[in-house]
């Protein structure tokens, strides 16, 4: 592999500065306690510990002991700082090699950009960049994005207004066609995957959903803790449960009630 690269992760700070003009303090970690194993989480392999063992002059036994230190995994030598910059490791190196396995195994830094996206690493500062994996990822956002805009002209203006509701969970009743495009917009550009399942979906079931939402924030229908109630009758113990009440035959006569409060 040779050349190994760990960035930052442009991941919101207390700043609100992002990129080149963060000024977040790099910060030292050391290799982690690993209760699943009882040992050090250092990456290596058995083979690899002995091998790099004899090659640097250092344990790098996994063993722990909580009354001592170890003499390498505690020792300044073990230790990484991670930059606010790119890091450039040389695993042909022996030292970079070390690091460079025990970094893949720490919760500070996400192995790929992907495996972070997906919440792996819920605690990661860093990332291992692989430029190829990174033109992957754009390349999907980009047809997901391109995917959501054709679903987006294909919806009337009822369903724009529903699917605005239901993921912003904003009353959109009486808004302007242009306020309805701008929303959408902003649902692409930030919330593709919400958007395109919701886009997806029956027009029945965004009418429905987007019904209920409106009848809560209208005080049609009223919330006590997570039940949902229309007067005094539980329609539903939480918001998915109501929505279902409102698909059941049976309650036709009450349905009718308040979607005519609705459109009153």
């Amino acid at each position: 592999m040779a050349i190994v690269e760990i960035r930052p992760l442009d991941i919101p700070k207390w700043h609100g500065k992002k990129g080149e003009e963060s000024f977040t303090q790099a910060h030292t970690i050391e290799c982690l306690y690993d209760p699943m194993t009882g040992g050090y989480a250092t990456g290596l392999t058995e083979g690899e510990e002995q091998k790099y063992s004899k090659k640097l002059g250092v344990d790098l036994s996994r063993v722990f002991n909580q009354d001592e230190p170890h003499p390498f995994w505690n020792s300044k030598m073990g230790r990484v700082k991670l930059e606010n910059a790119t890091m450039i490791f040389d695993d042909t190196k022996n030292l970079d090699f070390v690091k460079v396995k025990w970094l893949k195994a720490s919760k500070y830094v996400a192995n790929s950009l992907k495996e972070w996206e997906e919440g792996l690493y819920p605690e990661a500062t860093h990332v291992i960049y692989d430029e190829t994996q990174e033109e992957d990822i754009k390349a999907s956002k980009a047809l997901k994005k391109q995917e959501a805009v054709k679903l987006s002209l294909e919806l009337d203006a009822e369903a724009q207004a529903n699917i605005v509701q239901i993921l912003t969970e904003r009353s959109v009743k009486g808004r302007s066609p242009n306020y309805l495009v701008g929303e959408i917009d902003d649902l692409i550009t930030h919330r593709v995957d919400d958007f395109i399942r919701e886009a997806k979906r029956d027009k029945k079931d965004l009418h429905i959903q987007a019904a209920v939402l409106e009848a809560i924030y209208r005080n049609i229908l009223t919330k006590e803790g997570t039940s949902i109630f229309y007067l005094t009758d539980k329609i539903g113990y939480d918001f998915e449960s109501a929505v279902e009440w409102f698909t059941d035959p049976q309650n036709q006569q009450m349905k009718v009630s308040i979607l005519g409060k609705l459109n009153s």
